[in-house]
């Protein structure tokens, strides 16, 4: 049976977090059992769908948002509309596409799944790990694509510089990041890595200083590496919902100046995992019984439904998240953005004994293939 890719970014945070009397190494790093404290292998397999589900919904919620600009990602926009609308069950086996985008919740889960079961191993095996952060001062939208390219020359450059001078090579792993800052209308790219060694380290912040002498000194920071470093470096390249705002044109503009470009990379160390999302992905699982048949994603109840009405998640959304969907559908206490009109939705209902019609049936099935 395939393993189920996202399966470590979706345990809760106790199904993660190693059991008290386990020794951790020098490096703050520990190997985790597979087995310990997780749920049943059929809990386990519905809660992923569960997982999934939610991020689903968030993620229908704002490409709309994103779709409406008609900017140049529209397309690609698109494509995660239909990441995961269908499942096709067949027997044991249910298979779905996935859109391989950034700013798909449902498929970063699966790219920072792939990271952490990837690269926890030749992490831990690191001494003295230290979590840096790069910064360089706050860019306009127009210089944002440039700046992260010379960020990526300017690091390239120290690298040499180090290995040169110092006799030091950078190992570890680097991860880019951009935020938007509304009150300042501006952005932030910069840089997370974790990297062997305090000294390394502390080279590799003076030489970016020098390289950036008008960057904040105490944006800069160096830490030990914790048990969640990992997961803190790979889960996110950039915050596409931010304390409950949405801003579709300025996520858009930081999108589209990191298309092409790799935002996660190992440094000095082999490369053993692709950020890529396979476009699709077939899974055997064990908690619905075995059949063939076709499920849609339905947003009012959050949830794939078939024909019968049968729901494969059984999801059911805390009434903060379905206000959450609310306002992130309905632009409801959210920045208004200039000329963009928001979409009438119907108020969202989790019912459980929805059908689906024929054409939407035939609709989903289409989608799957196209």
């Amino acid at each position: 049976m395939k393993a189920k890719l996202d399966t470590l970014s979706q345990l809760s945070t106790k199904a993660i977090l190693p059991p008290k009397n386990m020794g951790v190494a020098r490096n703050g790093f520990s190997s985790i059992s597979a087995t310990d404290n997780v749920l049943t292998k059929s809990q386990l397999e519905q809660e992923t769908y569960k997982k999934r589900a939610k991020s689903k919904s968030i993620t229908n919620a704002i490409v709309f948002k994103l779709i409406d600009l008609k900017s140049p990602m529209e397309h690609s926009y698109w494509l995660s509309w239909r990441c995961n609308k269908t499942l096709i069950q067949q027997g044991e086996k249910i298979t779905t596409r996935f859109c391989n985008q950034r700013w798909c919740l449902q498929c970063n889960r699966i790219r920072t799944a792939k990271q952490i079961n990837g690269y926890k191993e030749p992490i831990s095996k690191l001494k003295e790990t230290q979590f840096v952060t790069l910064t360089i001062p706050n860019v306009q939208p127009k210089e944002l694509k440039l700046a992260i390219e010379q960020m990526n020359d300017s690091l390239k450059k120290i690298r040499k510089n180090l290995l040169k001078t110092y006799k030091l090579k950078l190992k570890g792993l680097k991860k880019v990041e951009c935020t938007y800052n509304p009150q300042r209308n501006d952005y932030h790219p910069h840089f997370h890595l974790i990297i062997e060694g305090k000294k390394e380290a502390e080279h590799l912040v003076s030489l970016w200083l020098k390289q950036y002498p008008t960057a904040d000194i105490k944006g800069q920071d160096i830490r030990p590496a914790k048990e969640d470093s990992l997961l803190e470096l790979c889960k996110y390249f950039t915050k596409v919902v931010n304390k409950d705002q949405f801003y579709p044109k300025q996520m858009d503009i930081i999108f589209r100046a990191m298309k092409g470009k790799r935002t996660f990379q190992p440094i000095g160390l082999k490369r053993i995992v692709s950020e890529e999302v396979e476009d699709q992905i077939g899974q055997e699982q064990s908690f619905i019984a075995p059949q063939n048949e076709i499920f849609c994603w339905e947003q009012e109840a959050m949830d794939w439904i078939s024909a019968s009405g049968e729901l494969v998640a059984d999801f059911t959304p805390t009434d903060r998240h379905k206000d959450y969907i609310d306002r992130l559908q309905n632009n409801k206490q959210l920045l208004k953005q200039p000329n963009d009109e928001s979409r009438t939705q119907e108020p969202i209902n989790n019912n459980k004994s929805k059908q689906l019609t024929a054409e939407q049936i035939e609709q989903g099935i289409k989608d799957f293939w196209t």
